[in-house]
């Protein structure tokens, strides 16, 4: 006999309290979480953010290039207005979008409309929490294919732009572009690769307390073998895009494969790099490659080792100890495909079988403030957002009312948004015209009065790989300094922001050589020798 009795409740009764508890509960199952989605075009399926009302937006690019479709929808996947790029005669290509401190949107991607011989250029674009157009710009590079990769927002307010190709030079492949909270222009950076490395190119971004991490592919030659393999490529600058270290991950491991352009870096809370690429050593299959903070390769894991080949979609921290993903390959002539979930190591701890064809093309993952695993897919001119538990099992339904899109003073409107961007022209100017990052003093030999120049452009170099960065006017203040042929300091003076001359009367200078140089953040940026007599 059973030491504890339940008392047994009126039939009647005992319905209703089921239905009460049924009601309070958020998470009643109703129905599968699948949502789908179509224009009538082959989607090109480049983004996917919770956004923070606990909806979902994400970006679609038909595979015409014609234009960008962005989907706002609730925690159920149910659409709640929507926004299409558009421009009737040039294409509008969207790589990535974010959501910015002011719940307004940031996004970046190419277009050819200023452009139309070159190709196309780099365009970032400001959206208020409206959906409202703020500002966007392009960045003018005439002649030039180039385009962003990544923009993404730092802790003050200012944007990170990763582009590819966006410099008159063939060899710098890729760039980082800060602009403020408005569009303009702070700096721009080339970057080469490490001695040895070529056909560099970058695909993730992510905004660190300290710098920035930039992750891609580049191809890199095996110790005795002439050419190069595809090698995951990773660096890290410091906030003023300063070079601190770069790795070709296998150069030491004889690791071979490609991050790909849909694969996000992930950065642990012990500061490791995570990714996951292809590992295409013997044949192609989907694997885990780990990279340590100091820039150190650490290990790489086969995620599903049997396939050959094999694939998969991006990698994703459940918890700090926990990874899982979508991975799939032929096996036996015989396509699989599974979400798995495996330990840091790589090592798969469970999994569950998915036979669905558009499953397969699972492209973007991430995790929701519960802990569950929302995913965009597709299949033919399908889009399909879809939402799994911790044990891959669908999802069930939110019964509970959320408010979405408070930030905006009015219900958001579903609209069109025409692609009128302002330009930003002068990213090739050091390039072009050398002579504007230049210190100039004359008259040269002089007697009482000299005049100086201040230059337009400041080039600065990170002393790693001869990386040179151009700063942008507005920049902080600089100094100008002069020395006598013995080596000692005869003038200094701060040169404010806005001024772009000195006259400098130097009647008692002693006659002689003098060396003028103008500083930028403890680095002479241009210098000049006058002599007087």
């Amino acid at each position: 006999m059973n030491k504890y009795r339940i008392k047994k409740l009126p039939s009647i009764r005992l319905l209703g309290l089921i239905v009460f508890f049924y009601l309070l509960s958020p998470n009643v199952k109703s129905q599968q979480w699948i949502k789908i989605f179509s224009d009538g075009y082959t989607p090109d399926i480049c983004s996917l953010i919770e956004t923070h009302d606990k909806g979902y937006l994400f970006i679609e690019n038909n595979n015409l290039k014609e234009l960008t479709w962005i989907i706002k929808s609730d925690i159920n996947g149910n659409k709640l207005w929507d926004l299409k790029i558009r421009d009737i005669y040039h294409y509008v290509y969207t790589v990535n979008m974010d959501q910015t401190l002011d719940q307004g949107y940031i996004l970046g991607g190419s277009t050819n409309k200023y452009d139309p011989g070159g190709g196309g250029d780099p365009y970032i674009m400001k959206l208020n929490s409206c959906g409202e157009l703020e500002w966007c710009k392009v960045i003018n590079t005439p002649g030039v294919y180039d385009y962003a990769e990544k923009v993404k927002q730092t802790q003050e307010g200012q944007y990170v732009v990763l582009t590819s190709y966006s410099d008159p030079n063939i060899y710098n492949r890729i760039q980082l572009f800060k602009i403020n909270s408005a569009g303009d222009l702070l700096w721009k950076r080339n970057y080469l690769p490490p001695s040895g490395a070529f056909d560099d190119d970058g695909t993730d971004l992510i905004i660190l307390n300290d710098g920035y991490v930039v992750t891609g592919t580049c191809y890199y030659p095996d110790p005795g073998h002439p050419g190069g393999y595809e090698r995951p490529y990773i660096f890290k600058t410091d906030t003023a895009g300063n070079l601190q270290w770069q790795l070709v991950y296998g150069s030491i491991s004889g690791f071979h494969g490609f991050i790909g352009d849909i694969n996000p870096t992930i950065h642990s809370s012990t500061g490791n790099l995570y990714n996951d690429c292809i590992h295409s050593n013997s044949c192609d299959k989907l694997a885990l490659i780990k990279c340590l903070g100091t820039g150190n390769e650490s290990y790489y894991q086969d995620l599903y080792p049997q396939t050959c080949p094999g694939g998969g979609g991006p990698i994703n921290f459940l918890n700090d100890s926990t990874f899982v993903a979508y991975v799939g390959g032929t096996i036996n002539n015989i396509e699989y495909g599974k979400w798995i979930n495996t330990d840091t190591l790589g090592q798969e701890r469970f999994c569950k079988p998915f036979n669905d064809i558009w499953i397969s093309k699972t492209e973007c993952s991430i995790i929701t403030f519960d802990d569950k695993i929302v995913s965009l897919s597709h299949s033919g001119t399908y889009m399909y957002l879809y939402k799994l538990n911790q044990n891959f099992d669908y999802d069930s339904v939110y019964t509970r009312s959320y408010v979405y899109d408070s930030a905006c003073p009015h219900p958001v409107v579903s609209d069109t948004i025409s692609l009128d961007c302002g330009l930003i022209v002068n990213v090739n100017e050091p390039f072009v015209h050398p002579e504007k990052t230049r210190l100039t003093v004359f008259p040269n030999p002089a007697t009482n009065s000299l005049y100086i120049n201040f230059p337009q452009f400041l080039n600065l170099s990170s002393g790693l790989n001869n990386n040179s960065q151009t700063i942008y006017n507005p920049w902080e203040s600089t100094v100008l300094e002069a020395y006598s042929i013995n080596g000692n300091i005869v003038f200094s003076q701060e040169i404010p922001i806005n001024q772009d001359h000195l006259e400098l009367n130097v009647t008692s200078w002693p006659r002689g050589i003098y060396l003028f140089r103008l500083v930028y953040s403890t680095q002479t940026v241009s210098s000049e020798k006058v002599i007087l007599n």
